[in-house]
């Protein structure tokens, strides 16, 4: 009856979570005003009508609860019942996958795996009841997260670990993503600290905003074991037999604990022999090891380390390496004809280089020589065996009557025969004008189908494609891309090459390769080649069409000259001793890369009955050092269709896994010739093994920053105590039941007014 009077239908008022409410709520005092206004208007009304007190009493009572009846229904009494659910918050626990687990650093010479494991086996029970009242979210990482297997025991099966790239704050990103929107109650990381990257500023400002702390658990050696590691290698592709080869070693110290010394090993291969032992002091970086080979023709050594202290990586101890011996030192000859700033240059910058032995000659037209250098010479080689010996002639500004036809031939056949190579250094004089018809004319990467052109304006200089291929005129670091722009920009003043040759496009031969052009300061002339490149029988010639290097000193002193010029001279040089004798000669660039990245592979035909053969394709074969990888055979192309210059076979491979790899021609035109093979190394990129040392400080950090602590691994089992509790509740629609609209209040609103209506009748007002 009563809920029929009140118009319940769902709500149960008995019920203590179901309240009174009035849906348009009016404040304490504004009820009193209201009665103040009721009472005031029920008394105007009656108290100046005749009749008995009571009975106006009465009818001002009937009319003052009939106005607070109106009232209190306009406001809209009704019965709420709040509705509320408690959600539970979330514990992310994070564990550690990556190769850098697998590691015998954490204490009692066990594995931070092990230490891993043992953590979780102990907090299996505690984690277990956590879950009673929390959520946890079990999850591996390395370079991207994924939820763990929990077995019927409600244990944690971490699986294998065997990423090979760490990123925490990708990960912990990742993580928070899986939870978004939900309450954490915090953020559980076991891990060695070795990361990539750090985490970003983004997840950093959510886990301050919504205070979800970090609670890290370290795992390996607290006092970080650092670990020897062999950086690079640079040794010559050629070496002379009896004479010093140096091989330099860069070392990487990883870790901050600071490593000890070590013994440096530079062995043979094929024999096991040590051709040099160097101590490697505790600070040093480098060291090179300086080797005597005895026996010419093709070599294979390695660099070994070995550490005095504990080293927790093996491989990247030792590094191979191949080389080509023959029977003679980098010995350069430089002629010119007057003594201009370029050859007083170019002659300093040779004699401060310490691998290389030059000697410098002025020619003059009375046959008289002016000689300078640290290697002496009674006079202008004129037989071939003086000429032996000799890697890198430089041809300045001088005539070429002053050679006799024989020297001239004998400079031809150096080049063309045994591999050496060739810089002219153009003049506005003499070269390149008075070679034309001599026998050096075809080893100049020019035709020279008339009398030489000069700009009539200061030009710039721009490196090409070719020179970056080639590792030439890299005259800026890294971060610069190679070549500085302000070479470039004539605005400098001291960019401006105020004499240059400017070479005809058209004129460029074939097989030659731009490195560098000209552009004109001022009129806007299209850039024509200065600096070109040519191969030419088992050498190489480089023609540089300027004699205003020198004035780049004003800028860097004598470093950018150094820079351009000694580059050169080593690669016409020893390129050139590397192909003396042979007929073919293949090449993989980039020797050392990473999975997916493509691989040049190719041959050149540089002995003239090969060339003479013109075959369609050249096989070649790829072996991995992994027996269980099956051998790979590719086919080199032609490059090109033309007849003009020593044909080229290439083509691309792309590695798909790490690891060291031998490509060999195969094909039979080569059947005659020495075994052709070069070795290419596959590394994966951020190797977790490449950075084995832990990185505790950066896991302190990260729980400082965000209110966690650092848990020793027996503390894992605690971690409950540590978590805050944020879980929270959430308010959905209230259950409302209206009371304005019941038969309760339709009856006391007629009665009351029905009342008042029957005593003005009965007192005869109505």
């Amino acid at each position: 009856m009563i809920d029929w009077l009140l118009g319940i239908e769902r709500l149960d008022y008995s019920n203590p979570e179901v309240v009174f409410t009035f849906a348009r709520s009016i404040a304490g005092w504004a009820w009193a005003m209201i009665a103040v206004g009721a009472v005031v208007l029920a008394w105007v009304s009656y108290t100046r009508i005749e009749g008995s007190t009571l009975g106006r009493a009465l009818l001002g009572a009937a009319r003052f609860g009939a106005l607070m009846l109106i009232v209190l229904l306009l406001a809209g009494p009704q019965l709420e019942k709040p509705n509320e659910r408690v959600e539970r918050d979330w514990v992310v626990l994070l564990a550690d996958r990556s190769q850098s687990m697998s590691i015998n650093d954490a204490p009692g010479g066990s594995s931070r795996e092990s230490q891993l494991q043992a953590a979780l086996n102990a907090a299996s029970a505690p984690l277990t009841k956590l879950q009673s009242t929390r959520r946890v979210l079990p999850m591996g990482f390395d370079a991207g997260v994924f939820e763990l297997a929990i077995d019927e025991q409600g244990n944690i099966e971490p699986g294998e670990a065997d990423g090979r790239r760490t990123l925490v704050g990708r990960s912990i990103d990742r993580a928070l993503d899986e939870v978004a929107a939900r309450p954490i109650a915090g953020v559980v990381l076991i891990s060695d600290g070795t990361s990539s990257d750090a985490p970003n500023r983004r997840a950093m400002q959510r886990l301050r905003n919504e205070r979800i702390p970090v609670f890290v658990v370290p795992v390996g050696s607290p006092d970080p074991v650092s670990d020897l590691a062999i950086a690079s290698v640079s040794a010559p592709a050629a070496g002379f037999v009896g004479d010093r080869v140096p091989v330099t070693v860069a070392v990487d110290r990883l870790g901050s604990a600071g490593t000890g010394g070590a013994t440096a090993e530079l062995y043979d291969t094929a024999t096991g022999l040590v051709l040099d032992t160097r101590e490697l002091g505790a600070a040093d970086s480098d060291v090179t090891l300086i080797a005597r080979p005895d026996t010419p023709g093709g070599a294979d050594w390695a660099v070994r380390l070995i550490p005095e202290g504990q080293d927790l990586v093996e491989d990247n101890n030792t590094r191979g390496f191949a080389i080509h011996l023959v029977d003679r030192p980098l010995r350069v000859v430089q002629l010119d004809g007057y003594p201009r700033w370029e050859f007083r240059y170019t002659k300093n910058l040779l004699l401060r280089e310490q691998t290389i032995s030059s000697s410098s000659l002025l020619l003059s037209s009375r046959r008289r020589y002016v000689q300078e250098g640290d290697v002496e010479i009674n006079q202008l080689p004129d037989s071939p065996g003086e000429w032996e010996g000799i890697d890198v002639v430089v041809i300045g500004d001088v005539r070429a009557d002053l050679f006799t036809e024989e020297q001239l031939h004998q400079i031809h056949d150096l080049v063309a025969i045994r591999g050496a190579g060739l810089l002219w250094i153009a003049g506005p004089s003499a070269t390149p004008d008075s070679w034309r018809g001599t026998p050096l004319e075809p080893l100049l990467p020019i035709t020279l189908s008339g009398a030489s052109q000069s700009w009539n304006e200061p030009v710039t200089m721009s490196r090409e494609p070719a020179a970056e291929r080639l590792g030439l005129l890299e005259l800026a670091d890294e971060a610069e891309g190679g070549w500085p722009e302000r070479l470039s920009d004539p605005d400098t003043g001291w960019a401006l090459l105020r004499w240059a040759q400017r070479i005809d496009p058209d004129t460029v031969k074939p097989t030659a390769e731009v490195l560098a052009s000209a552009s004109p300061a001022n009129s806007g002339d299209d850039a024509a080649p200065i600096v070109l490149s040519m191969r030419y029988g088992a050498g190489r010639s480089v023609y540089v069409g300027t004699d205003e290097i020198w004035r780049w000193r004003y800028a860097r002193g004598e470093e950018l000259p150094e820079r351009f010029w000694i580059p050169l001279v080593r690669l016409i040089g020893r390129e050139g001793l590397a192909r003396a004798g042979r007929g073919a000669v293949l090449e993989a660039s980039p020797p050392r890369t990473e999975p997916a990245s493509p691989v040049r592979i190719s041959l050149q035909l540089i002995d003239e009955q090969l060339a003479q053969q013109r075959p369609q394709t050249i096989t070649a074969t790829i072996r991995s050092d992994n027996e269980s990888s099956a051998p790979v055979s590719v086919t080199l192309r032609p490059e090109d269709t033309t007849d003009a210059g020593a044909p080229t076979f290439s083509t691309v491979w792309l590695p798909v896994r790490p690891g060291s790899y031998t490509v060999e021609v195969t094909d039979a035109i080569l059947s005659s010739e020495e075994a052709l093979a070069e070795s290419v190394e596959v590394l994966a990129p951020d190797d977790e093994l490449r950075r084995p040392e832990t990185d505790f400080a950066m896991l302190a950090s990260l729980a400082e920053q965000t209110g966690g602590r650092v848990l020793e691994p027996d503390e894992l089992a605690d971690l409950e105590q540590f978590l805050p509790n944020r879980q929270r509740r959430v308010s959905g629609t209230p259950d409302v039941e209206t009371l304005w609209d019941n038969p309760l209040a339709l009856i006391l609103l007629v009665v009351l007014l029905g009342g008042e209506w029957i005593g003005r009748r009965i007192i005869r007002l109505v």
